[in-house]
């Protein structure tokens, strides 16, 4: 007989594990393993029921006393500028040429944006946005005015 213990084998494990040996079937789910020539008693509890109940979902609130817990926290909105901002930004340095008119347009939202959030703290989200909304909107128009002026200048070099 050897060290390792003998595991019960399941429906469906057929294809992974080799038969049971010459005449044994396999133990069905919810039955008593053979134990006459294994040698061994089966695990206590192998083959029962499960107890009432079991794989049911908790009721709501289960396992929590009442006041304990991590505090709801209100939600405040984000500021439509600050996302507008955020998206001219992007865009004037995604268009060619047209950046230069969307870039002060993404300024020009991103400074109101900053304004309105502090002008009310707590009230609005989203300075981060409205200052990457800035930043982006000036480097798109320094970009592409730069581009614009220099294509101006071979055109007006070639006549």
């Amino acid at each position: 007989m050897s060290d390792h213990p003998q595991y019960p084998s399941y429906p469906g494990d057929d294809d992974l594990t080799p038969p049971a040996g010459p005449g044994r079937e396999p133990p069905v789910y919810g039955q008593q393993p053979p134990s006459a020539g294994s040698g061994q008693a089966p695990p206590p509890g192998y083959g029962q029921a499960p107890p009432p109940g079991y794989g049911q979902a908790p009721p709501p609130g289960y396992g929590q006393a009442p006041g304990f817990g991590y505090p709801q926290q209100p939600h405040v909105p984000t500021s439509t500028k600050a996302v507008l901002g955020l998206v001219f930004g992007i865009l004037s340095i995604l268009f060619c040429y047209l950046g230069v008119l969307i870039g002060p347009a993404a300024i020009v939202v991103s400074v109101l944006a900053r304004k309105e959030i502090d002008a009310r703290p707590g009230a609005w989200t989203g300075k981060g946005m409205a200052t990457a909304g800035l930043v982006t909107g000036i480097i798109g128009t320094i970009i592409w005015g730069s581009v614009d002026v220099l294509v101006a200048l071979a055109v007006a070099n070639d006549w």
